[in-house]
């Protein structure tokens, strides 16, 4: 996920809010979630006596917002050490960049981390986090769970996963190959100034030539970065220029993507949480049927999603790293997948034993059976069970061809260096040598333009 802009709606608003947390609800008078909206770090009380966990991240774009319903639920069963969910703000650059001066200052304001999932080498790195190490490390897909490890060392613990999937009418059959999805045109994130650029820059690369290139570990070097890398991104350049979808996807984050692609007929590149969300808009429904559906994205994908890690600075690691397992645990993941629409991190939300990879035996229930929630008279479940095996299978699907972005401490240079060159490349301004340069450049953190 790569952040939610607050100029577009987020949700229509649904009854099965209720629903959604169900006995849960009764228990908010006891002891309610406290939900900072949009506070800057500076307005958080830094108090190291205090007995309250303090969560921080990003918007919760999942449906009714359930991250806040969890956090209920772990309130009502632990009073003495309460949490409060700190949504800092919607854009994960911004977020990154609020985190890291707490971090920087030593202030022990925030207890848990919400990160975007390459971030997390960084605050690693500079000893901003505490080891954490899951209880049940078999559960969880081998992939998301890497992305918490630097060094060695496990510092994280994914929350969500992300997968870039293929939304299209129900009608009208898939692209079948990346080659095929530019010539029917899509809709997705090329909106210069945020890292959804970044993201669709490098699912690009990786489907035209260099598969291997600004993943995970890989440090090309600058011939290849100028003779694998720069041809891929002037082809894409040419592409956006030829087509009036990808044209217009210049403006757009996943919000507007999915505007767009709930009033256009050409299919949409996004992350899992737009399912639900298209879901319940009307006009995406004839008789009860939706009249969209979801499959992987036909080539490799990035592996996105948001970790949960401890800092080095809570006063209170032992309930910190209690909380991110409760918060990791099975039946949270279930939560946030049935209720929420956020793609789950274990085999077993999806209905899966631990190693199981296999789309067509993806079962899960739906919102109202998960225990602590309930039905709304005459209120069907959004999404209801076979609505959710689909969208499970489709991330399943992506996730055996999703790659993570570079592994490197110097992530937030790297991601502003490279979709600076893209943008300077779309501008028609790219020169090979220079964009060569900047980019290995950044990956070790040395600030560089094109």
């Amino acid at each position: 996920m790569t952040g939610h802009d607050p100029r577009h709606p987020r949700r229509r608003p649904n009854r099965r809010l209720c629903a959604a947390v169900g006995a849960v609800l009764m228990l908010v008078a006891a002891g309610a979630v406290i939900y900072y909206p949009r506070y800057s770090y500076e307005e958080l009380p830094g108090r190291c006596d205090r007995n309250t966990l303090v969560v921080a991240g990003g918007t919760d774009v999942s449906l009714n917002n359930q991250r806040r319903a969890l956090i209920r639920r772990w309130n009502a069963d632990n009073p003495r050490t309460p949490a409060v969910l700190q949504e800092i703000d919607p854009s994960t650059d911004l977020q990154h960049s609020q985190l890291k001066a707490v971090g920087d200052s030593g202030s022990c304001a925030y207890d848990v981390l919400i990160l975007d999932n390459p971030r997390t080498a960084e605050f690693a790195e500079n000893d901003r986090l505490l080891p954490l190490e899951p209880p049940d490390a078999g559960d969880f897909f081998p992939a998301a769970l890497r992305t918490g490890r630097h060094g060695g060392v496990q510092y994280a613990l994914p929350f969500n996963l992300d997968v870039g999937l293929l939304y299209h009418r129900r009608d009208r059959p898939p692209p079948a190959t990346w080659a095929d999805l530019y010539r029917t045109g899509f809709t997705t994130q090329l909106r210069g100034d945020y890292e959804g650029l970044t993201v669709n820059a490098l699912e690009a690369v990786w489907n035209d030539g260099a598969a291997d290139r600004l993943t995970g570990g890989d440090r090309p070097d600058r011939r290849r970065l100028r003779d694998q890398v720069f041809p891929a991104l002037l082809r894409l350049s040419g592409r956006v220029a030829a087509s009036e979808p990808l044209r217009r996807s210049r403006g757009f984050d996943e919000q507007a993507s999915i505007a767009a692609f709930a009033s256009g007929g050409v299919p949409m590149r996004n992350w899992p949480y737009a399912y639900p969300t298209l879901a319940t808009e009307p006009r995406m429904r004839e008789g009860g049927r939706l009249t969209y559906t979801v499959t992987a994205l036909p080539g490799r994908t990035v592996l996105g999603g948001q970790n949960l890690a401890v800092s080095a600075r809570s006063p209170h690691p032992g309930e910190a790293t209690r909380l991110v397992h409760f918060l990791t645990s099975r039946d949270s993941q279930r939560l946030l997948f049935s209720c929420g629409g956020f793609a789950p991190v274990r085999h077993s939300a999806l209905g899966l034993p631990p190693g199981r990879n296999d789309p067509a035996a993806v079962a899960v229930p739906p919102c109202s059976r998960l225990p602590g929630t309930s039905a709304v008279r005459g209120e069907p479940d959004i999404p209801d069970r076979a609505q959710l095996a689909e969208l499970g299978r489709a991330v399943l699907g992506a996730l055996a061809r999703a790659q993570p972005r570079p592994h490197t401490p110097h992530y937030t240079t790297f991601t502003e260096t490279f979709r600076g060159c893209v943008n300077a490349i779309m501008r028609g301004r790219g020169d090979a040598d220079r964009f060569a340069t900047a980019v290995a450049e950044s990956l070790d953190g040395r600030a560089a333009s094109c």
